[in-house]
């Protein structure tokens, strides 16, 4: 939360009553898992079931909900930076020592992840070693009030690998990761079935020789295991998974690929974004969690909904 764009701005303004008041209206782990909306996102209910639950939502908590769903499930926060370091392919992720090992006991027990999988979280730092990384320009991780970790930056001069710039790609690509796997999981495709992937997140990598150039795909798909995939990106804004369906469904249609995989994961900067009107209105930051998702487009099989081509609505620049 500390790193969504909304707190960033009030953090240096001393008299900001909303970045004072803010951690007190930060909800559980189990706060979130029972409210109903997730539960929908995850599978657990139907959305349509949302209308017979009395709102506002956030009061009226399920009383069965479950942290995994037939489409995913929810992580926690210790347990999310154990991913963003084993998505992490240049040790920019340092995590203190204990909590990493109480984190990677947690990662082994998930039937997600292999014993490769959870090998790739980095062995963790000595408190006097973090506090250095972020005396040279890193940002921290909080959990629970304290300092469990830090991202560094990437480089010394790049303006486009600030330690911010890395923890909002890293946060992005493990969410997307977690999405992948899932779709993998469900959809009885082996990974190394899926010729493409798009990725649309709302996120950009790349360096100052190329600005946003990507490839979280191709990333993306490294750590999920698709061998045999290639990939880009596509944005726009928030309509940025729209045109990836598009095109993911050309592709198909055209015979170019035959399984192509849409994915993206969750925005740091969106966290708490609107958050000044919900401690206003003495709401919880109901913006507290990263959503990723993953969609396999394939061939018609005769069971799941197809894709007309031949009918697509599209929002004109002249209008």
């Amino acid at each position: 939360m500390e790193a969504g764009t909304t707190q960033l701005l009030e953090k240096d303004n001393d008299k900001s009553e909303y970045y004072k008041k803010a951690p007190e209206h930060l909800r559980d782990f189990q706060s979130v898992v029972s409210y109903a909306p997730n539960q929908a996102y995850i599978g657990n209910i139907n959305p349509d079931e949302l209308k017979n639950i009395d709102r506002p939502w956030f009061k009226n908590p399920l009383q069965n909900g479950r942290r995994t769903g037939r489409f995913g499930e929810i992580f926690p926060e210790d347990e999310f930076y154990g991913l963003m370091s084993m998505v992490d392919s240049f040790d920019l992720v340092v995590l203190e020592q204990t909590f990493v090992e109480t984190v990677k006991d947690k990662l082994s027990k998930n039937p997600l992840f292999d014993e490769a999988d959870v090998a790739r979280v980095k062995n963790g730092a000595e408190k006097e070693a973090i506090n250095g990384f972020l005396k040279h320009g890193a940002i921290e991780l909080m959990y629970n009030g304290e300092i469990v970790g830090c991202v560094k930056r990437a480089h010394d001069k790049d303006p486009n690998l600030t330690a911010h710039t890395m923890l909002e790609n890293l946060v992005s690509k493990a969410s997307a990761v977690v999405a992948l796997k899932y779709l993998i999981k469900n959809s009885g495709v082996s990974a190394d079935e899926i010729d493409y992937i798009i990725e649309c997140s709302e996120e950009a990598c790349g360096d100052m020789n190329q600005r946003g150039g990507g490839n979280f795909a191709k990333a993306i798909g490294e750590i999920a295991g698709c061998i045999n995939a290639t990939g880009a990106d596509i944005r726009g804004f928030c309509a940025a998974p729209a045109h990836a369906v598009l095109s993911a469904s050309a592709l198909v249609s055209s015979g170019i690929f035959k399984k192509v995989a849409v994915v993206a994961g969750g925005s740091v900067a969106k966290l708490g974004m609107n958050g000044r009107d919900h401690v206003q209105k003495g709401m919880p930051l109901l913006e507290d969690c990263l959503g990723g998702f993953s969609l396999l487009i394939g061939e018609n099989d005769g069971k799941n909904p197809v894709i007309r081509t031949d009918s697509v609505g599209k929002h004109n620049i002249g209008t």
